[in-house]
């Protein structure tokens, strides 16, 4: 039984049950008692009238409720699976966002030095040896990669091509051990060496002048000595000066400018030929004569 069906017997009843009253009035009213009787039910049969519309409102509930509780269901789940629609279009607008950033970033890098010819390459893997510090990337030899090569992202010196194949090539983050970088402060244009620290990926710029002034907050660049690197590339930052008169040197500990973990896309400067400076090493067996 549905919930119409239980409401039009209701109300049937009810028709019935009026016009059989209605009867019954008229006879009393031809008699002439009319009055003295719904004087006497008044009362009591608004009482009745109260307490049968009060029970089928809540006989007609009972059949109502399930209904109403699963159409408050199904929004629900409708409403659920909108907000995750919602939540999905936001992540896929800020990956938008975070991407189209990028690039401006990176074109913007290009033009600062738009002499020096750069390939770009996508980071495809990274090692995961806690004292070897480095990324593979997806460009090799066949497209003009070489060992040596320096590399770069938007916001900073990444490292030097360290080996490669002929679709790939291995690259040895500033921050590895065994990377050592001739550097400057932006500031005083002092020198130094910037190491790697390996663990932790924290670097340091040693063998500077105990007489330079370097201060929290300075700009750590390449130099371009040795031939390694081109100059002026950022490496990072100034977060601690470590000084003591008892040494000849001072030295800073600093924040790299690349977010190594984060890396997505750099740029292999292919335009720029390393120098070798190990010709230099090694004296000629004779001299030239002097005139």
């Amino acid at each position: 039984m549905n919930l119409n069906d239980t409401q039009q017997r209701l109300r049937w009843g009810i028709i019935v049950g009026l016009v059989i009253l209605a009867f019954f009035f008229l006879i009393l009213d031809n008699a002439g008692r009319a009055d003295t009787v719904l004087a006497f039910l008044r009362s009591p049969l608004s009482d009745v009238l109260g307490w049968t519309a009060a029970r089928t409102d809540a006989f007609a509930d009972v059949f109502a409720g399930p209904r109403d509780l699963q159409a408050a269901r199904a929004r629900v789940a409708e409403l659920e699976s909108q907000l995750a629609e919602l939540e999905r279009e936001n992540a896929e607008l800020q990956e938008f966002r975070n991407q189209n950033q990028l690039y401006v970033e990176l074109f913007n890098r290009a033009a600062e030095a738009p002499e020096l010819e750069r390939l770009q390459a996508n980071v495809i893997g990274r090692d995961t040896s806690p004292v070897f510090h480095s990324i593979i990337i997806d460009k090799g030899s066949d497209d003009g990669v070489f060992v040596g090569m320096p590399v770069e992202a938007a916001r900073g010196l990444v490292g030097q091509v360290y080996r490669t194949s002929p679709h790939s090539a291995q690259v040895l983050l500033v921050s590895d051990n065994i990377s050592s970088i001739s550097a400057r402060l932006s500031s005083s244009r002092a020198l130094g060496v910037v190491h790697g620290g390996g663990l932790g990926g924290s670097l340091t710029l040693d063998w500077v002048d105990l007489e330079a002034v370097i201060q929290v907050g300075d700009i750590v660049l390449t130099s371009g000595l040795n031939g390694e690197f081109p100059q002026d590339m950022v490496i990072g930052r100034v977060i601690e000066v470590q000084r003591s008169e008892a040494e000849l040197f001072q030295r800073a500990v600093l924040q790299p400018a690349v977010d190594f973990e984060t890396l997505e896309v750099v740029f292999v400067i292919t335009g720029f030929e390393p120098i070798d400076t190990n010709i230099f090493d090694t004296p000629p067996e004779t001299l030239p004569a002097r005139p």
